[in-house]
């Protein structure tokens, strides 16, 4: 057995004393104090059935939130998948069943949510493992086949986590069901069954009737759940807006440079996102293979502000920024405002607020034909009032 002497190492630590300044962030040598949560809880499932009118490309079908929840941390769409004997499903199905979310207070739009937008940028943010296990509870598996399945599509609720891309590694609280006269109103809009299928002229059947909303109820004492339950006037949320600058999907040919314009643009803007896909004009056969551009630009006002003018930049500048997907949902290109933009959604690290330029150029161009949507990722905050109605706003 070799023989080692660490006394030399040990003697150099006093030859590195210009290093050993600043505060001490941490001891190796002792155990993390043990602490507590502040508030105990534990989960329960409440399944409210939906009607048989609700069916592939339904649009605006309204739900009202139950008077008689209390606290739920979220909520999902329970679908059940028949067995498709004519045509495979698409690997992760749950990401294509849901086209649009509209969230509704006493009768005004709070936001609207392009659901497969979210559910991309929130994947991409996973580990391999964890997209494995989360697309298995969730979203019906990376495997391309007929089998019927279950898939539970998660609502995006204000406290949602898969309105950003930080999973579980950080808290998002609950939502404060009781709002007093001003009832949560849920708008869904489906896509048709061929979103879901791997050949369009084979799709799905009818999931009419096989459909429930599952309420991820939170439990604990109830004293507690009296206090959260009601956050009329307290309640405030900071969480992203995705806002399109094109016009949905957009044909961009194979080294063409492309120009989106935004005149008199308002809002904090985290990063822009370029979302492109191998060309096809029928919007039901796009996956989540993105195509990175190979240039990006941005000139507001006729400066210059930010030129990625190589394949290699455009790269860089995803890793510089924290944006390490897995296999299965890469990153789509985009223009960083904000230091490390991947944990943006959390911590408050810069933005471009474009209320004081009159025009701002968006240039970029791809190294094969693609079809492509320009999206803006905004800052917003979501209140409750006195009277228990959802405000939403940007910043």
């Amino acid at each position: 057995m070799p023989q080692e002497n660490y006394a030399g190492i040990i003697r150099s630590w006093n030859k590195q004393q210009n290093f050993n300044t600043g505060p001490v962030t941490e001891d190796k040598l002792a155990p993390e104090e043990y602490g507590r949560i502040q508030t105990l809880f534990g989960h329960t499932w409440r399944e409210e059935q939906l009607s048989q009118n609700f069916d592939w490309g339904a649009d605006s079908f309204s739900v009202y939130l139950p008077e008689s929840l209390y606290v739920v941390s979220s909520i999902y769409l329970k679908i059940e998948l028949p067995a498709n004997n004519a045509a495979d499903y698409k690997a992760y199905p749950g990401i294509y069943a849901l086209k649009t979310l509209r969230l509704m207070s006493n009768g005004t739009e709070v936001y609207t949510c392009d659901v497969n937008l979210f559910f991309h940028d929130y994947l991409e943010s996973l580990s391999e493992e964890g997209l494995h296990c989360f697309s298995e509870a969730y979203l019906g598996g990376a495997t391309e086949t007929g089998d019927a399945r279950t898939i539970f599509v998660p609502i995006l609720l204000p406290n949602s986590s898969y309105m950003g891309r930080t999973g579980d590694n950080k808290n998002h609280g609950i939502f404060p069901c009781y709002t007093g006269t001003s009832r949560l109103e849920l708008q869904l809009t489906m896509n048709t069954a061929a979103y879901l299928s791997k050949a369009t002229a084979n799709p799905p059947t009818s999931i009419a009737g096989n459909c429930s909303l599952m309420y991820h109820v939170v439990e604990m004492a109830e004293v507690r759940q009296t206090t959260y339950a009601d956050l009329r006037g307290i309640y405030s949320i900071i969480n992203r807006r995705f806002t399109e600058l094109t016009s949905g999907w957009t044909q961009g040919e194979e080294n063409v440079v492309q120009h989106v314009n935004q005149y008199q643009p308002q809002g904090a803007v985290t990063e822009i996102l370029i979302i492109a896909v191998p060309y096809n004009a029928d919007a039901a056969r796009h996956e989540a293979n993105y195509v990175l551009p190979s240039s990006i630009k941005v000139t507001a006002d006729s400066i210059v502000l930010k030129d990625l003018d190589t394949p290699e930049k455009v790269k860089i500048d995803l890793w510089v920024n924290g944006f390490c997907p897995p296999v299965d949902f890469p990153s789509p290109g985009r223009l960083c405002f904000a230091a490390h933009a991947a944990r943006a959604d959390h911590v408050y690290s810069g933005a471009f607020n474009m209320t004081d330029m009159s025009n701002v150029d968006f240039e970029f161009k791809f190294p094969s034909a693609v079809s492509y949507r320009v999206i803006a990722s905004q800052i917003q905050r979501i209140t409750i009032d006195a009277a228990g109605k959802l405000r939403g706003g940007l910043h």
